[in-house]
């Protein structure tokens, strides 16, 4: 077990050891005064312990170092076939985006596959920012949900892990940044790595994957500049690594780098760099760093990076190291993305040289005259939407056409229940302060000597893979929402030409109120907005249906229609009109089914008849039409039926 003494001025020391010339007291916000965890025993894993396989389950096996007292306890196979809960074969059916309910916003989700004791099986934790007032990134607390592996739509609410906002600042909009937690197996405990105050990053220690952790309590202290959104990642023997985004206002003070990024006019997005950090077997011994690698690669001798870097560490599958963080590029048009999650690999941790992935799309590759991050070919998630499937062909390719409004994203990578699963977020509101947990499946695999991990597809039906037609579909499950057809989504943050946040329309309203009802909606929709969703599944045999929307009508009343599309939203592009339904003044006060919203809204149901039979599934596309330039209303709901 290690030891470490971390007093205030062993804390202030360490600062300054990391950072000349920077004192602590200059931060806006200082932090409390850390005390060491209090430990009662120091467990170790014994040599008869073994960790569980797909197929077989495990035991693990502890006893103190210093008393003598031991515990045991097995473990389940990490895969499994039957919900014990309900006897079905597990299908993570209804593991649609967004994953978790509609009045949470985390973004930033580390997912980590822990065994509970609590609940005697393996479940997934998610360990994210908390987007919880909408003024701003990132508040002042952390809130857990976990599932079981074999039910990615059963999430339930742990409660707050970690809660900084005694020492907020008065004002302060932002506490918490992007955590992760990693479990030590040699001594049964679970290490929280976090940002705070964007001002410095904390390893804490608790014996619970939902802790909760002291917020006075720390193992490891150190400067935000040198790891900004940290992630952690602990070898099967213990050793810990931390990686982190590193701001230029630290690699200034390292000459070697300063001078690469100098050479390179390295100066577009945020100018981070990705550092990676292997920490001592005792973090009290002076800053508490064994050695540091800036993640030198086949391009140049550091690693440009937005933000948001995820140390997935070694991958089985793949025989490499894996770290993930996120990207920025630039399309055709100009328009400035950091909505990819791209990902490089090495063979040797700390002294190897970090490889571009590959994601097995043929893309076209933009020239640029200036360093940008990553590189087309290694994205494995975009919330922007420009990986999609061709419905003409069912390959992934690059569309350089944003069907989501985007801005940053942030996630990270876990095998889950025998899938691996990618975790990232998407934007709601009209800013960039209330994200929501998304998800899909990649694939892992070697294309002869090289490592591949593929793009997952930015779908409603996330995890499943598609959603039944015949089940009520809530509105704001749409990640495909364009103002028109030819026209991409906006960007919710000040650098990229589409950018105007006051004009963003249409647009998921952003409620955190659990309670209310009809309070998360597609909003503010207009002539040629189009609302879709990938995938609804029509079942095998082909039948006519009708279709029940729920919306609210503009206050100017406009009379409009919406097409209803499969596979593409227009003929052009692939797509086949299945019918049209008519939102006109006369058919809503026809209805006879209406519902009002928490906030004295009035919704009202609109049906059609659809003219085409349909079968299998497809992608769905209403397209809104009026001769009115006006806000034609709110969507809500939506719903198929056989006829």
């Amino acid at each position: 077990m290690r030891k470490q003494s971390l007093s205030l001025i062993l804390c202030l020391l360490m600062l300054v050891t990391l950072l000349p010339g920077t004192a602590l007291a200059a931060k806006k916000n200082t932090p409390p005064e850390f005390k060491h965890h209090e430990y009662e025993h120091h467990y170790r894993l014994q040599d008869d312990s073994y960790e569980a396989t797909d197929t077989e389950g495990g035991y693990r096996h502890y006893v103190c170092a210093d008393c003598g007292d031991e515990y045991s306890y097995t473990t389940d196979p990490l895969v499994y076939e039957t919900n014990p809960k309900t006897g079905e074969t597990v299908t993570q059916a209804h593991a649609y985006n967004p994953l978790l309910p509609s009045w949470e916003h985390i973004p930033d989700a580390e997912p980590q596959v822990f065994w509970s004791k609590a609940d005697n099986e393996w479940r997934v934790y998610l360990y994210g920012s908390h987007d919880d007032t909408g003024v701003g990134y990132c508040g002042f607390n952390y809130l857990m949900y976990s599932a079981p592996v074999y039910d990615l739509s059963d999430w339930r609410c742990d409660g707050v892990y970690l809660d900084i906002s005694e020492h907020a600042t008065s004002g302060a909009t932002v506490g918490l940044f992007a955590p992760d937690c990693a479990y030590d197996v040699n001594t049964d405990q679970y290490y929280l790595i976090s940002n705070e105050f964007n001002a410095y990053s904390v390893l804490r220690v608790a014996d619970n994957p939902c802790g909760p952790w002291d917020e006075q309590e720390a193992e490891w202290y150190a400067s935000v500049k040198f790891i900004y959104d940290p992630s952690i990642y602990i070898d099967p023997d213990g050793t810990i690594y931390i990686a982190g985004s590193c701001m230029k206002t630290v690699y200034k003070d390292y000459p070697e780098i300063q001078e690469l990024v100098t050479a390179d006019d390295y100066k577009s997005g945020m100018s981070h760099i990705g550092v990676l950090m292997q920490l001592k077997d005792d973090l009290s011994d002076g800053d508490g760093i064994e050695a540091i690698s800036w993640l030198p690669n086949d391009a140049r001798g550091y690693l440009p990076i937005y933000e948001g870097p995820s140390l997935q560490g070694w991958v089985e599958e793949l025989g490499v190291y894996v770290y993930f963080y996120v990207s920025y590029d630039v399309g055709a048009d100009g328009s400035w993305y950091n909505s990819g999650l791209a990902w490089l690999w090495t063979d040797d941790l700390m002294n190897g040289t970090w490889h571009f992935g590959e994601n097995g799309v043929d893309e076209q590759y933009v020239d640029l005259d200036y360093v940008i991050s990553g590189n087309h070919g290694n994205i494995v998630s975009d919330t922007s939407g420009r990986y999609a499937l061709d419905p003409a062909t069912g390959e992934l390719t690059l569309t350089d056409f944003a069907t989501y409004a985007y801005g940053n994203n942030h996630g990270g990578l876990a095998k889950i229940n025998g899938r691996w699963i990618f975790f990232g977020h998407r934007q709601t509101g009209r800013t960039a302060y209330s994200r929501q947990t998304v998800a899909g499946e990649v694939q892992l695999y070697r294309d002869g000597d090289t490592p591949v991990i593929t793009p997952f597809e930015f779908t409603s039906s996330g995890v499943a893979g598609s959603m039944s037609a015949y089940e009520t579909v809530n509105a704001d499950r749409t990640t495909y929402l364009i103002p028109a057809i030819d026209h991409p989504a906006p960007s919710t943050e000040n650098n990229n030409v589409h950018t105007d946040c006051k004009d963003i329309d249409p647009y998921i309203t952003a409620s955190r109120d659990e309670n209310a009802v009809h309070a998360t909606y597609v909003a503010e929709l207009r002539d040629g907005s189009v609302v879709g969703y990938k995938y609804l599944d029509f079942g095998a045999d082909e039948t006519t249906v009708a279709l029940s929307l729920l919306v609210a009508p503009g206050e100017a009343g406009a009379d409009a229609s919406v097409s209803v599309w499969l596979d593409a939203p227009t003929a052009e592009a692939g797509g086949t009109q299945l019918g049209t339904v008519a939102l006109t003044a006369d058919a809503l006060a026809a209805s006879e089914r209406t519902e009002t919203g928490t906030d004295g809204t009035v919704w009202t149901w609109v049906d059609g008849a659809m003219a085409q039979p349909v079968s299998g599934i497809h992608g769905v596309y209403f397209v809104f039409a009026s001769a009115s330039d006006e806000i034609l209303g709110s969507f809500d709901q939506f719903v198929f039926s056989r006829d």
